[in-house]
């Protein structure tokens, strides 16, 4: 099985763009959503997010595409903490890129830990 897939000439993990795809076979590479892939590559080099910010923060995607982009990065949050223990450092740093993301385009995160509501308040 091939490890990895070449599109527009650049190098991703096929691990990776599963993941971030939802999907159990990538059939058509040509057709990977250009903010997943720009995600894909935040994944394969963390401490390059910074130079990424432009490209995220210019980002102009459509209501659905949004929906997908969001649960693209909590499928990387959820796939950190449940492999966390296997490489630490590595799935730190992917958790925090999908974290960065997120709050840069939704100004919250989904998966964020809520206070407790006590009795009689109203949020």
């Amino acid at each position: 099985m091939n490890n990895s897939i070449i599109i527009g000439g650049e190098k991703f993990p096929l691990e990776d763009l599963l993941l971030l795809t939802g999907a159990d076979e990538i059939t058509k590479p040509d057709q990977v959503k250009g903010y997943i892939l720009l995600v894909a590559r935040a994944l394969r080099n963390p401490m390059r997010l910074p130079w990424l910010l432009k490209d995220i923060f210019g980002l102009a995607i459509q209501e659905e595409e949004q929906r997908d982009l969001r649960l693209c990065l909590i499928r990387v949050q959820v796939e950190a903490e449940l492999k966390m223990n296997q490489d630490i450092q590595r799935y730190q740093q992917r958790r925090y890129v999908a974290q960065v993301i997120e709050i840069l385009l939704f100004n919250e995160l989904l998966l964020a830990p809520r206070e407790p509501v006590e009795e009689g308040e109203v949020e």
